[in-house]
C-alpha cells in the first residue's frame, strides 16, 4: 500500500534570475579556467554581441558554446530577456564558426600543400645536384 502524505509541500517554483545570476557565475569561473588556452579558442571559436550590447557569447568553430558575457546592458533586461538574447546570439556566433571551419580547415590544407611543393622542390634540387 502506498502512503502519501496528507498535505504535500507544492514544488518549488523555479527561480530564472537566480538561475541565471549561477550561470554568469559559472562561465566567469570557466572563463578564468580557459585563460591558459585562450590563444587556442580565440583561434577557434566567433565571439558575437547582442545586437544591444547587452551579451557576448563565444562559439566554436564546432558550435560549442565557449563564453557568455554579460555586458553593462544587460542589467535593464529581465532574467527571460537575457536568456533569449543569449540564445539568439549563440545561434548566430554558431553559424559564423561553422562557416569560418572553411577558412581554417583551407589555411591548413593550403600550408600543407605548400609544404609538399618545398619538398619536392628540394629533392628535385637535390637530385639535379647529385647528377
Amino acid at each position: 500500500m502506498s502512503e502519501t502524505p496528507e498535505h504535500a509541500e507544492p514544488a518549488e517554483a523555479f527561480d530564472l534570475a537566480a538561475f541565471m545570476r549561477d550561470f554568469e557565475s559559472r562561465m566567469g569561473v570557466l572563463r578564468g579556467e580557459a585563460a591558459s588556452v585562450k590563444h587556442l579558442v580565440d583561434a577557434t571559436s566567433v565571439r558575437l554581441v547582442s545586437d544591444g550590447g547587452e551579451v557576448a557569447v563565444t562559439a566554436s568553430i564546432t558550435g560549442a558554446l565557449v563564453d557568455v558575457e554579460f555586458l553593462p546592458a544587460a542589467a535593464k533586461l529581465a532574467p527571460v530577456d537575457q536568456a533569449a538574447l543569449i540564445i539568439e546570439t549563440y545561434e548566430r556566433a554558431a553559424d559564423a564558426a561553422r562557416e569560418r571551419t572553411h577558412d581554417v580547415v583551407a589555411g591548413f590544407v593550403d600550408e600543407s600543400a605548400r609544404a609538399r611543393e618545398l619538398a619536392r622542390r628540394l629533392v628535385e634540387e637535390a637530385r639535379e645536384r647529385k647528377a
